[in-house]
């Protein structure tokens, strides 16, 4: 009697072909490396502290907890913030798998039972795999351990697989746009507060108000002031009003309107008021300003 036993492939969703490194480092608050490019893929994960990251035209915080991948042949660099000291782990690897296109720029936040597997992957790559010099893993040699346990290997790449499997299911991503950082006035900024000044600069002849933004970025008002006080302390409204001031300043000196047109240009709710705002930012009237102008 012939058996009707039915073989079935599996699917190979992720297949880790090399690894190139796998450290964990615990870095200054000061590090700063200059960047890199290369043809594998590679995983770095902040157990601790943050950092800023840069990959390609994207310049992001990467927190405690969460993990970013850089794609071959994009450009990336890591450096503290000054502020803490962070720990990383970063692990490095050749996979032509189509599946990996998902991990192109994203930010994901791990959760307990990422972090354990993480956790785990990093205790048996550990165990078989050493860098050739340890105080430099930027050289990026990595060497068999003599003695590792059995099959540690093949298990390392196992946990990876499986690791990255995981991340597919996860639902805590974001955008590396949406963490963008950038820097204004010497200040670094993430994506959603260089939205808000943007929108006030771009509506400087226009009335905005703290419900405007937050109905532009999407967010609640309180929210959208927690955000902004990272950059300027004093509120949205008060940099608002120095924009319009510095526009106003130009239009003394550039036009030949006068200051009650200016005012009415730049949406002022009377000549008075604008008067008031502009000697609070200047020390100075637009008319005592205006006569102070070198000709």
């Amino acid at each position: 009697m012939s058996d009707n036993f039915t073989p079935v492939s599996f699917e190979k969703t992720f297949n880790i072909e090399k690894i190139i490194t796998i450290f964990y480092m615990e870095f200054s608050k000061n590090f700063y490396y200059e960047g890199e490019s290369h043809d594998f893929w590679e995983m770095v994960y902040i157990d601790k502290g943050e950092m800023l990251c840069t990959a390609d035209k994207n310049r992001f915080v990467l927190k405690s907890g969460e993990m970013t991948f850089h794609k071959p042949n994009e450009f990336h660099n890591l450096s503290g913030d000054n502020n803490t000291a962070p720990n990383v782990s970063i692990i490095t690897f050749e996979c032509k798998s189509r599946a990996m296109k998902y991990f192109e720029g994203k930010i994901f936040r791990l959760d307990a039972k990422e972090k354990s597997l993480l956790s785990t992957l990093f205790e048996e790559g550990l165990s078989c795999f050493k860098l050739a010099d340890e105080t430099n893993p930027l050289l990026q040699k990595l060497e068999k351990v003599e003695g590792a346990p059995f099959g540690s290997s093949q298990m390392t790449k196992n946990l990876l697989e499986i690791f990255l499997i995981n991340l597919c299911r996860n639902k805590d991503v974001l955008t590396k746009k949406m963490r963008r950082s950038y820097v204004i006035d010497g200040v670094d900024v993430p994506y959603n507060v260089k939205e808000i000044l943007d929108f006030l600069k771009n509506n400087i002849y226009g009335r905005i108000t703290v419900a405007d933004v937050a109905r532009k970025v999407g967010k609640s008002e309180s929210t959208v002031k927690q955000l902004f006080s990272t950059y300027r302390p004093d509120g949205i409204i008060k940099y608002y009003n120095s924009l319009k001031i510095k526009e106003a300043r130009k239009l003394i000196r550039e036009s030949n309107y006068n200051i009650t047109q200016i005012s009415d240009m730049l949406c002022f709710d009377t000549p008075q008021y604008f008067s008031k705002c502009f000697k609070t930012f200047t020390k100075m009237t637009p008319t005592e300003y205006k006569k102070s102008i070198i000709k």
